[in-house]
Parts: structure tokens; C-alpha cells; sequence
């Protein structure tokens, strides 16, 4: 569920009149604003408040047709302007007929006096909230206390950044604010709720960002707010229709919390499918398959003749597990020796199954290099912020020629498994779709015919393999895994036959998965 457009529709809804029904006895908002020009008036009068050249009201003709009517008497038609039909007993208002808006106290560290005082900027108002982790002070006097004071009930505006940004002060807090904020007090009573959630549809109609002024770094002016025709529903509505929106929002903050615990429990879930896919655990094991000692026993003699031939060179390091007729494992080097690594064993195994360090079977860390200078244009780099987090995709390509990195490259062939061997990037391994190169913090492996490319890639993103390179990684500000520390990993190897059916099923059960976590929205 999009949860997200599912709000956007209620306050459609409620800006429309079609959130709540009208009540002909309501008083009418043509009556609300007549009331506040007379309120105004009388303030002007007694010398409160300034009269404003630009003031105006908005009327419909005997025509039918909207027009404004300014201080000076003169009249627009502005009946291409008008948004959309309203229900009746509605109307339409700017801004600076219902209330009055003020910009705060300019920040001037060489001319602002007197005391200090917590202050309000743009960072500190979010949609709907505040954010006090950022809060600091400024310099007023106290001439200037009252006239950037922020009272409980001020809606607050985002003058520049996120512009039209806005919350509702609710707090007796002494607290001022500055000029980067509008600060708008509502007339007669007006619920400056229904306002902001007016604020936040047009925010997400893109709005506000048209009418703001500058073309890299947007102002949200006075000038700004004046274009934005308002709805004004009666007193009583409004009330309703705020209520129903509230009420509204609580069941789909209800639905958001449920689809991320879901969310949640859907990445938990995938974690123990491939948990119980390495210790042997998500599908049968048949005795028909060919047993991992088999096939490690195969490989063994066809290195053996490879080295004989001198095809391959003879590695002293090189070593293979065994189980011993005491049941207990060893690991038998070239040289003859052999070493009890039972108490290295992390977990038992199923028959047919196999203990083998990572070394034995891959070429870790024996990567061929390719300098800058023997690059084309054309040719595919992976950088790890190409790779998504946990499911093992690539989700964007990119050329040397868009990159134009001068690191020295891994040269990788489709079908390899690319593997990053940094701390923060160790769940992000993919299975190369084509040839191309990486960057030096991503190791291409191949695992000759050992594995399936699929089921080690499976292998190198379980919490196990995880858990022990954790433990294993080097350094403060990047921890990596050392090659000589990643080719000691023991790992455990299933029949090929069943790492196939294993594959098979994890893929079955993700797409199940997938297919949940695609209806949350």
C-alpha cells in the first residue's frame, strides 16, 4: 500500500470539500472574512496594526466570475486563476486576508544586542514537528522581544531551503525565531491546522516550488505566498475536517509501523533461509548426490596432474580437511604434515557435506590488474555504490569514460562473484552479468567449478561468513578483510547437486518474499 500517496488523497479530499459533509447552518466563510477586514480595521484604526497597500479581497460578481478587490479600489477578474469549484458556504482567501505573516530577526553576530535566546531556524522545522538537536541562540533586545517572539499557535514556514516547509509552535516555551521562517498568525479564530496540511498538499503538487522565487536555491517571499490562492471552509468545518484527518492519519501511521515491521521481519526471514541453507538445513540431502569429498578428491588429482605437467606451480601453502577414522577433523598439508583443527570446526555438517578453506577453492586476492591508461571508453567499471545493499544486485552501470577514474582496475568475467572486501560494504556480492572492470576494493573470485557461482554468492552474504570476516577485518577508518586472513575461512561445501536445489529454493522462497514486500507499497 502507498501509504504515502494514500495521505496526499485525503488532504485532495479535504481541500476539495469532500472530506467531510458541509452543515448549511455553519456560518459561512464569506461572513469569517467579512468579520476579519472589520477586525483589521479597526486595528489599523486604533493604530495596532500598519495598512497594507497590497491588501485585497476576493468576491464573486453578480456574473458569477471571481474578481479582487484592492485598497484602491480597482478590481481584477481573476476567474483563470481560480483552481477549482468550491461547496458552498466556502471561499477563496490569500494568505495575508486571514492573518499576518512576519519574517523573523536577521543574524548579524556584529550588530545583534542584548540578551540570548533560544531561537527557531529552517533546520529546526520539519513537516508537522520540530527538531531541537540543532537549536541555538541569538542576541534580542527588549524592544524586539514581542515582535519575533514565537507564541503557541504560530504556524512556522520555510522561507529558503526546503521552502514552504511547516510546523505549528504548540509549546509555552519562551523561543524567537529567524529570517530564513514566516511567521503566520491566523485571525478570528482560524484553525491554522487545516492550513498546514493546505501547505503540505500544495508542497506535494509542486506548488509552492513554482511560485517560489531563484532558480538554484529557492525563497519562499511574501511576494511568493500572495500568489497562492487559498480554500477557506467555515469556522466549524474546518474543526471537522481537521478532526478527520487526524483521525485518518493515526490509521495510516498504524499501517506505516506494521509494513516496517513487516519489512523487518521479511529481511530476518531471508537472513535465516540462508542460515539454514549453509548448514544444510533448507532442503534434503539425497543419497544419490555425488558427496563434496568426491568432488574435492576429483580436483585434487586433476591439480595434481595439472602441476605434474607443469601446467600449474606447486603451492606450499596449499592444504585440504579430512576427516580422521576418531571422527575428529584434520587439515593434511603438502608437505605431509597434518594438524587436529576440530576445535576450529564451526558447526556440524550433513553426510555428503564438507569443511574447505576459502583459499583452496578460489583464487582470493589473485586478481588480473588493469592500469587506467588501457581502458576504453566504453568499458564497464563497478564501483561499490553500483551494487544495492543485501540482495545482491547491480542497480546502475557505468562507463571509464563517465567515471573517469585513474585507479589501477580489476579486470572480471561474466559469472564470476564479485566480492567487496570492506567492513561497511561486506553484504554487497554480486554475480557478474558481463566482462568488464572494478575497483580495487572488489575482488573478482572464481571457484572452479567447486561451487555453484549462484550458492557462493549465497555463502559469502550468509551471517555466518558475516560473523567471521567481522571478526577478521583490519584497520580504523576502512576495515578490510587481509588476504592472507580471508583464504584461512573455512566454509562449508555441499554436494553440487544439492547447492543447485538449494539455489533453487532460496529463489523460490525470495521471490515469495519479494512479492509480499511489493504489495506493502
Amino acid at each position: 500500500m502507498n501509504t504515502k500517496g494514500l495521505r496526499q488523497k485525503i488532504l485532495d479530499m479535504a481541500i476539495h470539500g469532500k472530506l467531510v459533509s458541509q452543515n448549511p447552518n455553519d456560518e459561512s466563510a464569506e461572513v469569517l472574512l467579512e468579520k476579519i477586514r472589520a477586525e483589521k480595521a479597526e486595528k489599523i484604526k486604533s493604530g495596532e496594526l500598519k495598512a497594507d497597500k497590497k491588501d485585497s479581497f476576493i468576491f464573486v460578481g453578480s456574473d458569477k466570475r471571481h474578481y479582487e478587490q484592492f485598497t484602491d479600489g480597482s478590481t481584477k477578474d481573476i476567474e483563470d486563476e481560480i483552481p477549482f469549484e468550491l461547496p458552498a458556504g466556502w471561499a477563496w482567501c490569500r494568505i495575508f486576508n486571514i492573518a499576518t505573516t512576519e519574517l523573523g530577526k536577521t543574524l548579524d553576530a556584529r550588530k545583534n544586542k542584548g540578551d540570548l535566546y533560544d531561537y527557531l531556524c529552517a533546520l529546526n522545522v520539519k513537516w508537522y514537528t520540530f527538531d531541537f538537536s540543532t537549536l541555538k541562540q541569538i542576541r534580542i533586545e527588549k524592544n524586539e522581544k514581542e515582535r519575533y517572539l514565537v507564541k503557541k499557535g504560530d504556524l512556522l514556514i520555510c522561507e529558503g531551503g526546503d521552502v514552504g516547509r511547516s510546523a505549528i509552535w504548540n509549546s509555552d516555551k519562551e523561543i524567537y525565531y529567524q529570517n530564513a521562517l514566516h511567521r503566520v498568525r491566523f485571525y478570528n479564530g482560524i484553525n491554522q491546522y487545516f492550513f498546514l496540511y493546505i501547505l503540505n498538499y500544495y508542497k506535494n503538487i509542486g506548488l509552492i516550488d513554482e511560485v517560489s522565487g531563484g532558480v538554484t536555491i529557492k525563497h519562499f517571499t511574501q511576494n511568493s505566498m500572495q500568489k497562492i490562492l487559498l480554500p477557506l471552509p467555515p469556522l466549524a468545518e474546518q474543526k471537522r475536517i481537521v478532526g478527520k484527518i487526524e483521525e485518518i492519519f493515526a490509521q495510516i501511521d498504524a499501517l506505516e509501523q506494521n509494513k516496517v515491521e513487516l519489512q523487518c521481519a521479511i529481511k530476518q526471514a531471508k537472513a535465516k533461509i540462508l542460515d539454514l541453507a549453509i548448514h544444510g538445513k533448507l532442503v534434503p540431502q539425497e543419497e544419490s548426490d555425488e558427496s563434496a569429498e568426491v568432488l574435492l578428491e576429483r580436483i585434487r588429482a586433476e591439480k595434481a596432474e595439472k602441476i605434474k605437467n607443469g601446467e600449474l606451480k606447486a603451492d606450499k601453502k596449499d592444504s585440504f580437511i579430512f576427516v580422521g577414522s576418531d571422527k575428529r577433523h584434520y587439515e593434511q598439508f603438502t608437505d605431509g604434515s597434518t594438524k587436529d583443527i576440530e576445535d576450529e570446526i564451526p558447526f556440524e555438517l550433513p553426510a555428503g557435506w564438507a569443511w574447505v578453506k576459502l583459499g583452496d577453492i578460489c583464487d582470493y586476492g589473485k586478481c588480473l590488474n588493469v592500469s587506467s591508461e588501457n581502458l576504453k571508453q566504453d568499458d564497464w567499471i563497478l564501483d561499490l555504490e553500483d551494487i544495492e545493499k543485501d540482495t545482491g544486485k547491480i542497480i546502475a552501470f557505468h562507463t571509464f569514460g563517465e567515471r573517469k577514474s585513474e585507479s589501477t582496475k580489476h579486470k572480471f568475467f561474466k559469472g564470476q562473484v564479485l566480492y567487496s572486501k570492506l567492513r561497511p560494504y561486506l553484504n554487497k556480492v554480486v554475480i557478474a552479468p558481463k566482462d568488464g572492470f572494478c575497483t580495487s576494493e572488489i575482488l573478482p573470485l572464481d571457484f572452479n567449478g567447486i561451487f555453484e557461482n549462484k550458492f557462493a554468492q549465497i555463502l559469502l552474504m550468509s551471517s555466518y561468513f558475516l560473523g567471521v570476516v567481522n571478526m577478521l577485518t583490519y584497520g580504523v577508518k576502512m576495515p578490510r578483510l587481509g588476504t592472507g586472513e580471508a583464504k584461512k575461512i573455512l566454509i562449508p561445501l555441499p554436494p553440487l547437486a544439492e547447492q543447485k536445489r538449494i539455489v533453487g529454493k532460496i529463489e523460490e522462497l525470495f521471490e515469495q518474499l519479494d512479492s509480499i514486500a511489493m504489495n506493502l507499497g
